[in-house]
């Protein structure tokens, strides 16, 4: 099987939604999916098609065989910048009413404020997922590996994720992959490994 690493594309939206939400489904479906109308998985396909900011395609890159997605990456870096924030917030206060979006806002602030974003000189990673049959078989390696060249790319020193204390299989993962851990703050383990 030859598995292909390209940037996200909005046709893209029903096959990575489902790992996205996978990848931290408790954190999102908190954030996101509170009402049974507009849940988690929807508000992420619409934010996935838009593009831009921390959910769009644009900021994402997929393992896929032909038009089969097997996982899927996203990568934050301090140049992003307030363009990145505005779309992100506009794929919220697009999808969501105004009350509902502060709400979502609030929520997501709640998290944050224990999440430290990427330094000058580190890529941060997330969203990492591979489709349950596909694992095991080096796509979660394959994605790894594509940051990290883009890491080098970007000059950056440091890769960097954050895990929920609570996902062993993830931390597993990320050891196995020489990430060592640089501290833990309220649920989260800051993982880094050198470029």
């Amino acid at each position: 099987m030859e598995i292909e690493i390209r940037q996200g594309l909005a046709s893209d939206a029903a096959q990575t939604t489902p790992l996205i939400l996978n990848a931290a489904q408790s954190l999102l479906t908190s954030i996101f999916g509170h009402n049974k109308n507009k849940t988690a998985d929807g508000y992420l396909s619409h934010a996935w098609e838009l593009g831009g900011g921390q959910y769009g395609f644009n900021n994402h890159w997929v393992a896929c065989t032909g038009d089969e997605v097997l996982g899927v990456v996203t990568a934050w870096h301090s140049k992003l910048g307030a363009a990145f924030d505005r779309a992100t917030l506009d794929s919220i206060t697009s999808y969501f009413t105004l009350d509902e979006a502060m709400t979502v806002l609030m929520r997501n602030q709640t998290v944050a404020v224990n999440l430290t974003p990427p330094t000058n000189t580190e890529l941060m990673i997330g969203h990492l997922s591979v489709e349950e049959s596909a694992r095991r078989t080096g796509v979660g390696s394959m994605l790894i590996d594509a940051m990290h060249e883009r890491a080098k790319k970007l000059n950056k020193r440091k890769l960097v994720l954050d895990v929920e204390v609570s996902n062993v299989s993830a931390i597993r993962f990320y050891q196995h992959h020489e990430f060592e851990e640089e501290s833990i703050n309220k649920g989260f383990i800051r993982f880094a490994r050198k470029v």
